[in-house]
């Protein structure tokens, strides 16, 4: 425990004025700080630590003692609140480093701000999941400022009731959750917040359980696609970067549009996946060699596929065009295919890759080589692919098993 009183320094200056300091204890040492007033010794009141009446400026020096006492209070509570070791010295760096009342500053300002330095580090996904988190958490509460006392237990309760009521999937409102919790999590290492304003020590995210399964197509699905007499040019579109990417190992689009030239010798194309780093190559086929021809870009462009407009795009420009093209190019006209097709499920460009995953389990393919094949850097992200099998492959494992 940490105490500190006002009180006068032993030693008198040659004006016969006697230094009033803070005097400071913990753990039975001491130390003292000046506050650069000073005053006769029967000119302070030991008993109420301030400078008496008969002081010409007793009133400006009891003000100033009153404002620091409140500054070494706050200074004490925060570092008790850090719940870590700390010295008289620690104490100091506080006093002295006090910066005045600070403004109180909103969920929103400081979600805000995350938002606007992750645009600036060229993350423009993860400001796009912020940004989704906040304007739903806005639609919630029904206003754009909102507090970060008003995010509590009942709230996040209601907040995911709301959220299942707009029909948003678990691993939807997970990852919202998980975005609410992570700017808590930063404005306590800021010092915004307090830890007692965490509210994530009660609400738990695990407690949300999801039971939606990732779409793939089967090798007889693809076999459908693939025999598919596409309607238009969009369809033929999307009907080709799907199969571009089942056959290439599950390539992402970020990573197709940024395949080069000078990459392919000998029928390989090599590169560095955009989110790990890590490099994957694959072998061309004849379906894959088909796709390239067609989309061939201008011979100007480094890049294979005529879809970046420039030979040294952004990290924004990269991630702006991706999403637009599988917003309006490729995802909504897989689902026109998929219902012609009669295949009763939510398929986009991403299901490419699971799909791939997929289709090497089912042929008994190591999950190590799954991992290397994917370009993943540990086997924790190679398992989330792949899911349980479905009811008719699992149905006939069993029947050749206990038959």
């Amino acid at each position: 425990m940490t105490t500190f009183q006002f009180t006068l320094k032993n030693n008198a200056k040659s004006n016969g004025e006697k230094s009033i300091i803070i005097s400071i204890i913990k753990d039975r040492k001491n130390t003292s700080l000046s506050i650069r007033h000073s005053c006769k010794e029967e000119q302070w009141s030991y008993e109420t630590e301030r400078v008496k009446k008969n002081h010409p400026n007793s009133e400006k020096i009891n003000k100033f003692i009153d404002k620091y006492k409140v500054i070494i209070s706050n200074a004490i509570d925060n570092l008790e609140d850090e719940n870590i070791p700390y010295t008289l010295q620690d104490v100091i760096y506080e006093i002295k480093n006090y910066k005045g009342d600070v403004k109180a500053v909103s969920y929103t300002d400081f979600q805000e701000n995350i938002i606007e330095n992750l645009k600036k580090s060229d993350k423009i996904g993860t400001a796009r999941v912020e940004r989704d988190t906040l304007n739903s958490l806005q639609n919630f509460f029904g206003k754009d400022q909102i507090g970060f006392n008003e995010i509590r237990y009942l709230s996040l309760k209601n907040y995911e009731a709301h959220c299942i009521a707009k029909g948003n999937k678990p691993a939807t409102i997970g990852i919202r959750m998980r975005t609410i919790r992570n700017v808590f999590n930063q404005a306590i290492k800021g010092k915004v917040i307090k830890e007692k304003q965490y509210p994530f020590k009660d609400y738990k995210i695990s407690q949300i359980k999801s039971t939606s399964k990732k779409e793939f197509l089967t090798k007889t699905e693809i076999k459908s696609l693939n025999a598919y007499e596409p309607a238009d040019q969009y369809e033929e579109f999307a009907k080709d970067m799907f199969l571009f990417s089942y056959y290439s190992r599950g390539i992402n689009f970020i990573d197709l549009i940024q395949l080069e030239k000078n990459s392919v010798a000998n029928k390989i194309i090599s590169y560095y996946r955009e989110k790990t780093g890590v490099a994957v190559k694959f072998k061309l086929n004849d379906t894959t060699e088909k796709i390239i021809e067609k989309y061939m870009s201008e011979q100007e462009s480094k890049y294979i596929f005529n879809i970046l407009k420039t030979n040294n795009p952004s990290k924004t420009y990269l991630k702006n065009k991706s999403q637009k093209y599988l917003t309006v190019y490729v995802n909504k006209y897989l689902k026109n295919i998929m219902t012609k097709l009669e295949i009763n499920k939510n398929i986009t460009y991403y299901c490419a890759r699971h799909s791939f995953a997929t289709a090497l389990k089912f042929e008994n393919v190591s999950i190590e080589i799954i991992r290397e094949a994917l370009g993943h850097k540990d086997i924790n992200s190679t398992m989330s692919y792949l899911n349980s099998l479905p009811d008719a492959k699992l149905d006939k494992i069993i029947e050749d098993v206990i038959k």
